[in-house]
Formats: structure tokens, sequence, C-alpha cells
């Protein structure tokens, strides 16, 4: 098994991942409009197959959001997902020079939480919790 990632990803592969997890797609102008405001993004090709993605939104300075992390399923339990949370890190942390912070936030989908704890991240659901409103027309 040939594992490369890369930094780019495009509006049809970006779509077909989100599909292939089974989360809601959106119009390919919306996904055009994420991606060219996306801070950095990192995408997942095992033997030249689509596998996984992940990127990272944010203010650039302060604070942002790693988002979007998925692998297709036949792809899962490859270390796949904690490669991509961790190429995103180190490009996070590249970004923040000397004496200065940023604060990496993530929401994980309910039953992700471990996933993320084991990359780093601290789950206390008694002083933080996550939500979320969708909007639609």
């Amino acid at each position: 098994m040939n594992i490369n990632f890369e930094n780019t990803i495009s509006s049809k592969e970006f779509s077909e991942m989100l599909e292939s997890v089974g989360c809601k797609s959106y119009s390919k102008k919306q996904i055009d409009t994420a991606l060219a405001n996306t801070m950095y993004v990192t995408k997942a090709m095992v033997d030249g197959k689509l596998a996984g993605m992940g990127r990272v939104v944010g203010d650039k300075s302060i604070v942002c959001v790693i988002t979007d992390v998925c692998v297709k399923k036949e792809f899962q339990g490859k270390g796949i997902g904690t490669t991509i949370v961790k190429n995103l890190k180190a490009k996070i942390m590249s970004g923040v020079s000397s004496k200065e912070s940023m604060e990496i936030k993530i929401v994980p989908l309910a039953g992700y939480e471990k996933f993320y704890q084991k990359s780093g991240f601290t789950y206390k659901p008694d002083k933080i919790t996550g939500m979320y409103l969708r909007v639609e027309k």
C-alpha cells in the first residue's frame, strides 16, 4: 500500500469525500469558495485512489479550526486520519511565530472524541461544549 499526502484538493474530490462518509455535500460554488478560503488542506491518496482529507479554516493569527477530516471506509484503521491531523497541526505550527500562540479548535462528530484525544486535543465536556447551527434557504 503506497500512501501519499498532498496539499491540494479539487472541488470534485472534496465533494466525493464528504459523500463517501455520509455528510451533506454542497454546491460546486460553495465548495470552490470554501477551498479558496481554506488556510491548509491535506489529501491522502492510497495507490492513486482518493482515501481521505482534512482542512484548516481560521483567521490565520489567533484561532483556527481543523474540519472536514474524513477517511473513506475502506481505508479506515490504517492511520490515515491520524496522519492527516498530524500534518494539519504541523502546518498550523509552522505559521506561528516565536512567542506567539494559536488556538486550534475542533468540533468532532459524536463518538470521535477519543480519536482527537490521541492527537493531543483535550475533551472536557463539563467545561466546553460544542454547538452548531445550519442555515438553509
